[in-house]
């Protein structure tokens, strides 16, 4: 083992992206962009005699040389964090080596091989889910053969052993017009106006949310899985919107492709509540796709058939299906570009109910140092429905325009919960006035994945 760590400590004399052990990666001073006052090679003097001790088989003269070390610039911070992971690990000690390989890849995103350990360690503690998004981001950029490998094995160790997951978010959303109701304070219907009364226009709200699910996927053959899920959403608004409850069952059948991705299809059944009241459900199918046409690209896709009825409203009554096409391409480490396109069909059995609409939605994820994560999706949607609205008088076609901007930050989870804020916009123009309207939206919360 020891010679094993001290390979992992190699000296940044030795060759740009030096082989990496399994416990470890290249060496710090190789990545860290400045030069430390050193003992050899730009490596601090502390770093050099904990290698030196560790191929002696001294491991606990390491550590303790290790820990009493007091860096003096940020690249000694990361040589101290890296040989310190990588001993913890050696002794098998990743809880200790956590701690360590967090602010590590939080400081350094734009080094692979230190979220390829990340992923490793967290592998080795159970979190397969967290593990499961660095080892992906880093199978994307890595640019050595030999750490891709590395980064793809230790995936498919982690989406073998996955036979139970989750997640549970939880957030506070105040909005500027959360029921999405319009400004306007009057509306022509037939050539007469009308006054829409202040309760019915848009004001403000106060909602909170919660979102959560577990599923279940055990192994039937080879790469093939059978998964069963739950999941729920909840808003409970403060009384100038509706409440709204979603709860989702499914039964899916997935194969994972040797290559890459995977290809599944189930069955579903959903039902819905607005203000504690039933509103509407049923039976659907399910399709999803995903694949790897290179490192650096994904692409996805996905299509969902529901056959619902309404309670109250029959004239609802219809399929609803959906099919998104999504790519995404990783530009760097830090930097990843998405593209989603979606598509709508809502069949009603009265014809004015009825609609076709299209999304696209463009959108990147920042990663930056310090453990900072920003997401931005912008969107545009275009729906048309399929008759004339006998009560307007016209059909209704509306342009909608979106953008969302998500924050998180990596080292200030608590209990295994991510901090998350948000900021939304939206603004829908209709052919029927009331049906246009301007949303402001915020969110903060805590979310999980398990």
């Amino acid at each position: 083992m020891a010679a094993t760590l001290a390979a992992s400590l190699a000296l940044a004399a030795g060759p740009a992206h030096p082989p990496a052990a399994q416990t470890g990666g290249p060496d710090i001073a190789e990545r860290s962009g400045t030069r430390a006052a050193t003992a050899s090679g730009g490596v601090a003097a502390p770093y050099a005699r904990a290698r030196e001790l560790i191929a002696a088989g001294r491991l606990d003269a390491a550590e303790h040389v290790l820990r009493a070390w007091r860096p003096a610039t940020a690249a000694e911070t990361e040589q101290r964090h890296w040989a310190l992971a990588t001993l913890l690990r050696g002794r098998a000690r990743h809880r200790e080596a956590l701690t360590h390989l967090e602010p590590l890849v939080a400081a350094r995103p734009d080094v692979p091989q230190f979220r390829i350990a990340l992923g490793e360690t967290l592998l080795a503690l159970g979190q397969r889910e967290r593990a499961a998004l660095h080892l992906g981001e880093a199978r994307a950029t890595a640019p050595a053969p030999a750490d891709r490998a590395r980064a793809e094995q230790a995936l498919a160790q982690a989406e073998a052993l996955s036979e139970w997951s989750g997640h549970l978010s939880l957030s506070i959303e105040p909005s500027s017009n959360g029921a999405r109701r319009t400004s306007a304070e009057t509306i022509v219907i037939g050539g007469i106006p009308f006054i829409i009364g202040a309760g019915a226009r848009a004001q403000p709200s106060t909602a909170l949310s919660l979102n959560a699910g577990i599923a279940f996927a055990p192994a039937v053959a080879g790469r093939t899985r059978l998964r069963f899920a739950l999941s729920g959403f909840g808003r409970l608004h403060d009384g100038s919107a509706s409440d709204e409850a979603l709860v989702r069952a499914e039964v899916a059948l997935i194969h994972q492709r040797i290559a890459g991705g995977s290809i599944q299809g189930g069955l579903t059944w959903s039902r819905r509540w607005i203000d504690g009241r039933p509103y509407s459900g049923g039976p659907g199918l399910t399709f999803g796709y995903s694949t790897f046409p290179t490192p650096r690209t994904r692409f996805d896709v996905a299509a969902v058939v529901d056959l619902l009825t309404h309670d109250t409203s029959p004239a609802l009554d219809g399929t609803r299906s959906f099919l998104v096409l999504a790519q995404t391409f990783a530009v760097s480490p830090q930097l990843h570009l998405r593209g989603v396109l979606r598509l709508e069909r809502h069949d009603a059995r009265f014809d004015a109910y009825a609609f076709t609409a299209g999304e696209l939605t463009l959108g990147a994820t920042r990663a930056f140092r310090g453990g900072l994560r920003m997401d931005l999706d912008i969107g545009y949607r275009r729906a048309a429905h399929d008759a004339v609205n006998p009560f307007f008088g016209r059909r209704r076609e509306e342009d909608r325009w979106s953008a969302t901007l998500r924050t998180t930050h990596a080292r200030l989870g608590v209990a295994g919960f991510a901090p998350e804020a948000t900021l939304g916009w939206e603004r829908q123009r209709s052919s029927i006035a009331v049906y246009s309207y301007d949303n402001l939206s915020a969110g903060i919360g805590l979310t999980k994945k398990f």
